[in-house]
């Protein structure tokens, strides 16, 4: 019997090839396909797909959410190997929205996003910060940046992002302000009250309950340490009873590996449930004069990444990864993730548009001190 691999680099390499660090464009990602192990791409496809059974029948979905959960760790874990390549293809090493202001750029509304988080925070040099559900780290590298050397810890649980991540930090020179756990949030390795504060960003939603992971942020913060998080909501406005509605949900859930989404109000009490203080709360989707919809990241077309986002930059992209899927350069699953993605970011977009989905939804909570 073989031996079980347990190291993140060995994992990941055996799946995705040589980690080395690409900038965006066609030939880099098709040199990231190539690379790539035909057999565990398709098994990461495989695994994924068995948990969405009412893909095409969401009567169904009651008890395929159960079914979702139960596999949550899974399921997310087979989502990143597919999705990774595509995510920092069309957005960066940072994969979220952010709170668009007229006349910047996306890449600085990203980071003006991430620092936001720091300052909520109060971050300082050698304060010990936990993001949780880091993904490949832009968010993380930023903070350490805006928070002037705080040292800032990611826990994530799939090995591909793990090793992107340090790749990033040792091209950007971080090493010392930055640490990768390859972990599950729901059962942390480190021990109780062991950081200053923690931070998550668009992450905790994959979580098979909200009160699962919050309560773990819970136990290794200190007391007195602050907890701020953009969660992925449904808004009050949401009926579940009407189909319309409840096929965009589903197709937001379905594409982006969340077995259940909390209406706003849900995801508050949940965070209140596990002992935290409220500091501050609200969706800070909604636009005002100086803002554009969230959903315009979606749509814009400046720039390789800005194109590859567009409707019609995704159209192309699909038509490009299915060509390579046919003449077997891109792995099987590739054009099906492409498909995934793209009918996800539809749903995203009529989700914002009706005013039932928030990607953007912000809380700033305390642990008490006793």
């Amino acid at each position: 019997m073989a031996t079980p691999v347990h190291d993140s680099k060995v994992i990941a390499k055996m799946h995705h090839g040589d980690l080395v660090e690409e900038e965006s464009g066609i030939l880099p990602s098709i040199a990231k396909f190539q690379r790539k192990d035909d057999e565990m791409h398709k098994a990461a496809v495989t695994t994924y797909y068995n948990n969405w059974e009412d893909r095409n029948d969401i009567s169904k979905s009651d008890e395929c959410v159960e079914v979702r959960r139960a596999n949550a760790q899974v399921m997310t874990n087979a989502f990143y190997d597919l999705v990774t390549d595509f995510y920092e293809y069309g957005w960066g090493p940072s994969f979220h929205f952010a709170k668009l202001y007229k006349g910047d750029t996306f890449e600085e509304n990203t980071k003006r996003h991430e620092s936001y988080l720091a300052l909520k925070l109060g971050l300082k040099k050698g304060d010990k910060v936990l993001d949780v559900g880091c993904g490949v780290g832009g968010p993380l590298r930023e903070i350490v940046k805006a928070s002037g050397g705080a040292h800032v810890t990611g826990i994530n649980n799939n090995d591909y992002q793990i090793e992107r991540a340090n790749t990033y930090s040792v091209k950007y020179g971080l090493t010392d302000y930055t640490h990768y756990v390859k972990g599950d949030f729901l059962a942390m390795p480190f021990p109780d009250a062991s950081f200053d504060a923690v931070f998550s960003v668009e992450a905790t939603v994959h979580a098979p309950k909200l009160e699962m992971v919050y309560g773990e942020i819970f136990r290794v913060l200190k007391p007195g340490g602050k907890y701020a998080c953009y969660e992925w909501c449904v808004t009050e406005k949401y009926d579940e009873n009407d189909p319309e509605q409840k096929k965009i949900v589903h197709g937001i859930e379905e594409g982006n590996s969340i077995s259940k989404m909390y209406k706003t109000s849900k995801c508050l009490a949940a965070v209140k449930s596990v002992g935290f203080n409220v500091l501050e709360e609200g969706d800070i989707s909604p636009v005002d004069s100086a803002t554009e919809p969230w959903y315009e990241s979606l749509s814009r077309s400046s720039g390789i990444r800005g194109f590859a986002r567009s409707p019609v930059g995704r159209v192309i992209t699909h038509i490009s990864v299915s060509v390579l899927q046919a003449i077997k350069i891109a792995p099987p699953g590739t054009k099906e993730t492409s498909q995934l993605l793209n009918d996800a970011a539809d749903r995203l977009v009529e989700g914002g548009k009706r005013g039932i989905f928030t990607p953007m939804y912000f809380f700033l909570v305390q642990k008490p001190l006793n």
